[in-house]
C-alpha cells in the first residue's frame, strides 16, 4: 500500500481527505496547533484517531520537516498547510509569506533532495483578479492579485513551475473555490453565518449581498483531489506542472447562500451591509473543463444538499 504525506492534516480539507484515503493509502500527516486546547483542529484530529499517523511540525522549519519526511519515505506528498483567509493576510503579511511561500519552498526542496517525484498542492481562486473573464480559466490569472493571500498562492505556482522544470518533479496545483461543508474553518463565512444565526446576532454582507462565490462542497473537493492523484500516480516522473480549477462551476450570491443556511437552521437573518473591501473579488466562477478532461469528474453536489449536510453537522457539533 502506498504512503501519502499530507501537510495540514487536521485542517478542513485535510481532515476530509484522510477519511477519504484511509482504506487505500497509509496516511501520514503534519499540522501545528495545541492538541490539548478546545480548537476545531484538535477536535478534527481526535475524530481521525488512528487512521492518520500524526506528527506536530511547522512547515517553516526545514530541518524538522526533512527529518519527518525522510523517515516516512512517502510515495507522494499533498501540501495543504497554509495561513488562510484574505482579511488576515493584510494584517500579517510576514506570517503569510513565511508560512505559505517559504513553507512551500521547503516542501519543494525536500521533494528535490529525497527524490519524491509527485507533489499535489493547494492553490486558490484568489490568484485571479477582478479583470479576469466572467469565467475563470486556468491560463487567465492576470499579473497582480488583490490580496496578500492570493499573492502567496500565485508565488507557490511559480515556484512549482521552476522546480518541475529543473528537477523533474510532477507538480499538480489545485485552485480551490470557496469550500464549505462539515468541519468548516471558524474563520470562514459559513461558520460565521451559522454561529451568528444560532446566537440570534446580526449577519454582515458585502455589497448588498450581491457578491458571488462559486461555492464548492468539501466532498467534491476531496473527490477531485483523489481523481487527480489516481490520474497522475501511474505516470512516469517528468517535468510536468499542471494547474486545475476545482470548483462547482455555478456561482451563487452570498445572500442566497446565507438564506439557504438560515432556512436550514430555521432562523430569520438580521442583515447589515458593508462595502466590498478592495482585496476581495466581486465574483468567482470556475471553468472546470480541464479538470473534467483529466479526471472525468465535475463537482456536482447542489448548494441545498451541501448546506444541509453542513448545518446538520453544525447543530450536532455545538451540542
Amino acid at each position: 500500500m502506498k504512503k501519502v504525506f499530507i501537510t495540514g492534516v487536521a485542517g478542513f480539507i485535510g481532515f476530509h481527505l484522510v477519511r477519504k484515503f484511509q482504506d487505500n493509502f497509509i496516511v501520514h500527516g503534519i499540522d501545528l496547533f495545541n492538541q490539548l486546547d478546545d480548537s476545531i483542529q484538535a477536535h478534527r484530529l481526535a475524530q481521525l484517531g488512528s487512521i492518520v499517523n500524526y506528527h506536530s511540525c511547522d512547515i517553516r522549519n526545514y530541518n524538522d520537516l526533512m527529518k519527518i519526511i525522510r523517515e516516512i519515505k512517502p510515495d507522494f506528498i499533498i501540501h495543504l498547510a497554509a495561513c488562510t483567509g484574505i482579511a488576515n493576510s493584510a494584517l500579517q503579511p510576514d506570517l503569510y509569506y513565511n508560512t505559505n511561500v517559504k513553507g512551500f519552498q521547503n516542501i519543494l526542496e525536500i521533494c528535490k533532495e529525497l527524490k519524491i517525484d509527485k507533489l499535489f498542492y493547494a492553490s486558490s481562486s484568489s490568484v485571479y483578479n477582478a479583470s479576469a473573464d466572467s469565467v475563470f480559466k486556468e491560463e487567465n490569472t492576470g499579473k497582480n492579485q488583490l490580496s496578500v493571500y492570493g499573492t502567496t498562492k500565485r508565488k507557490n505556482e511559480k515556484f512549482a513551475d521552476e522546480y518541475s522544470v529543473k528537477y523533474g518533479i510532477t507538480c499538480v496545483g489545485m485552485r480551490f473555490f470557496t469550500v464549505y461543508g462539515s468541519w468548516v474553518r471558524q474563520d470562514m463565512a459559513a461558520w460565521k453565518f451559522m454561529n451568528s444565526l444560532i446566537c440570534r446576532e446580526p449577519v454582515f454582507l458585502y455589497n448588498d449581498g450581491k457578491v458571488q462565490r462559486d461555492f464548492t462542497h468539501v466532498s467534491d473537493i476531496v473527490e477531485s483531489i483523489s481523481r487527480l492523484i489516481y490520474a497522475y500516480l501511474p505516470l512516469p516522473s517528468n517535468s510536468i506542472h499542471e494547474i486545475y480549477n476545482v470548483g462547482k462551476g455555478s456561482p451563487v450570491s452570498v445572500k442566497e447562500y446565507l438564506f439557504t443556511i438560515a432556512e436550514n437552521l430555521g432562523v430569520k437573518p438580521e442583515i447589515f451591509y458593508k462595502p466590498l473591501p478592495e482585496n476581495e473579488l466581486p465574483f468567482t466562477h470556475a471553468d472546470t473543463t480541464k479538470l473534467y478532461s483529466k479526471t472525468g469528474y465535475k463537482p456536482q453536489r447542489s448548494l441545498h444538499e451541501g448546506v444541509k449536510e453542513m448545518t446538520d453537522w453544525f447543530i450536532k457539533y455545538r451540542q
